[in-house]
């Protein structure tokens, strides 16, 4: 394990004359050449126009100075059609455009290097029946790196890009920054712009920065938002509150329930006040998420599932279907409850108050993953996604396996939903939620000023062999009987194996549909 700089200390480096943008550039597609093969970061790469902007940003005052950047494969980018990783995709949608995010930051001289990996459409797993590359953790290639921004935080963790952009439904930014070790942020609800960016869940998806630290995200916040540099609120976060809820919980595993009781330790001693609250609606927050999610996702594909159906990957194609049995009703009562509980937990949350929690109950799991369909895991991340809450994860140590561990901070959030926010024109920080971001920021940026963790990169030269991943589906077959699924899903005709109706089966138990 070795340490390195983040964006802003190499931004410095540059100004200084230590370094050039071009020498990162070229070291940074070095670096690809030498192990993308192995960790799937970057799914289309683009070397030229990168190493030409490294180098016409050597006399640039940018504020991002030349630095390499990756942009997750569902956000346009001039250089290429935006995909999702998936065969199924509109090849006319924002071609040869840039999302007004990357534009932002190419204004800005930020260098794009390519378009990284990600789960199919920001869902599900990784199906590796599919000809993409497949991301694996570079702590442990055998591990789940997290999703579904995988690539982004794959790439910032070993170093080949200095930051980049993933986005956000119900944990995207998030997991992935939480299992390779770096720093990722889920804005507030609707602060910024969303134009060129492919949708999974529109009122849930969100553009997010992954980078190596608190201040780097900052920094990415700014500049996609046209601010001037330096110019957002620093405001001291002056007292974190704990959900009783996450302290000794038997979901939690002994390593991070230790790293997370240290992270309280270490903000106590720097002086922040620290107490527990009752937060008894934590799943009611991620079921009506998860709701919400795929009812969305379904009415996104709906045109598209059936006759394209063999051509969506496996878990991601189930999660779709799974939102056709979320009916209206269903779908407003979820939306109904994410607005009182976004009231509810606005309570909590005054202004300087952040809530903390793990990101994930424990660290990468193995890449296992039964029908490429989500188990039990209590995804802490999903909870404050329907309320529009920022939400940052940081590193906040190791398992004893090696494995990084993820500190989550949410701040308070819009005065409504990011979709009611911009209908009605609303301004301000408190308005628009950025009052809260600048909470968790400035509570991050603390915490990685006397910790290191941030810093650390995992020593990949070590790791040599590839771990074969298992096809998802094994064993499926086997479990149980096939279940009668309702008529929402067979009268549509769709060509389902028996793994499809297996994992549909459960998937209409988790979300308690009928």
């Amino acid at each position: 394990m070795s340490s390195v700089h983040d964006l802003t200390a190499q931004i410095v480096q540059i100004r200084s004359g230590a370094t050039t943008a071009e020498e990162l550039v070229s070291a940074s597609l070095d670096l690809a050449d030498r192990v993308n093969d192995r960790v799937g970061a970057i799914l289309e790469r683009f070397d030229e126009s990168a190493l030409a902007a490294g180098r016409s940003a050597e006399h640039s005052a940018g504020p991002l100075a030349g630095l390499p950047l990756g942009i997750k494969a569902n956000i346009a980018v001039s250089e290429a059609v935006p995909t999702s990783q998936s065969r199924v995709f509109d090849p006319e949608f924002h071609c040869g455009r840039d999302a007004e995010a990357v534009a932002r930051l190419r204004a800005a001289d930020g260098v794009i290097m390519g378009a990284t990996t990600m789960v199919e459409h920001a869902a599900g797993r990784p199906d590796p029946a599919l000809d993409f590359p497949i991301p694996r953790n570079p702590w442990d290639l055998s591990r789940w790196p997290g999703g579904s921004s995988c690539g982004t935080a794959i790439a910032v963790s070993l170093g080949i890009i200095s930051a980049g952009l993933g986005t956000d439904t119900s944990g995207s930014c998030r997991i992935p920054a939480a299992f390779c070790g770096v720093t990722g942020m889920r804005p507030a609800m609707g602060s910024l712009p969303m134009d060129g960016i492919m949708p999974a869940a529109p009122s849930l998806d969100i553009v997010g920065p992954i980078a190596r630290s608190a201040r780097d995200c900052r920094l990415l916040l700014e500049v996609m938002r046209g601010q001037t540099v330096g110019s957002s609120r620093r405001g001291r976060t002056v007292r974190v509150v704990v959900p009783e809820q996450a302290l000794g919980s038997t979901r939690i595993t002994h390593d991070t329930a230790a790293a997370f009781d240290e992270v309280l330790s270490t903000l106590e001693a720097l002086g922040v006040e620290t107490s527990t609250v009752d937060v008894p609606y934590l799943d009611e927050l991620i079921a009506a998420t998860l709701t919400i999610m795929v009812r969305e996702m379904y009415e996104v594909h709906s045109d598209r599932l059936a006759p394209r159906w063999n051509d969506y990957g496996r878990s991601f194609r189930r999660l779709a279907l799974a939102g056709a049995l979320v009916t209206d009703d269903t779908y407003q009562a979820a939306l109904n409850s994410a607005g009182v509980l976004r009231g509810r937990l606005s309570e909590l949350l005054p202004n300087g108050t952040a809530l903390a929690l793990p990101t994930w109950p424990s660290a990468a799991p193995p890449y296992v993953f039964r029908g490429g369909t989500p188990q039990d895991d209590w995804n802490l991340t999903a909870a404050f996604s329907a309320t529009g809450n920022p939400a940052l994860a940081i590193p906040m140590g190791f398992d004893e396996a090696g494995l990084p561990l993820s500190l989550q901070l949410i701040g308070s959030g819009p005065e409504a939903s990011g979709s009611e926010n911009i209908a009605a024109g609303a301004t301000g920080p408190e308005a628009n939620g950025t009052a809260g971001e600048d909470s968790i920021l400035s509570l991050g940026e603390l915490y990685q000023t006397h910790t290191d963790h941030h810093l650390q990169v995992p020593d990949f030269d070590l790791i040599t062999a590839l771990a074969l991943i298992p096809d998802s589906d094994e064993g499926v077959d086997a479990v149980g009987e096939e279940p009668q699924l309702p008529p929402q899903i067979t009268d549509l005709g769709i060509p389902l194996t028996r793994a499809d109706s297996v994992m549909l089966g459960h998937l209409i138990a988790l979300l308690g549909a009928p």
